[in-house]
């Protein structure tokens, strides 16, 4: 599975994600629990992540910057 780019949509206690190709096809959707949210992006390759903005996500974004995740 080749992903690009990593689509999340975060919930109070799930999060909504999509991983998309170089062309833009849609590879996989997944519900996850919001609290594994950090260990799934520790198992992709380095990839674009492309999330919501609201004040909830400076703690996400934060964590995935100290894991070296690659996010926009």
């Amino acid at each position: 599975m080749d992903i690009t780019v990593l689509g999340i949509d975060l919930g109070k206690s799930v999060c909504s994600l999509a991983g998309l190709d170089a062309s833009g096809a849609v590879v996989f959707r997944k519900r996850l629990q919001r609290f594994r949210l950090l260990d799934f992006l520790a198992e992709l390759p380095s990839c674009i992540v492309a999330k919501e903005a609201c004040g909830a996500l400076i703690t996400s974004g934060a964590s995935a910057s100290n894991m070296r995740v690659s996010h926009d």
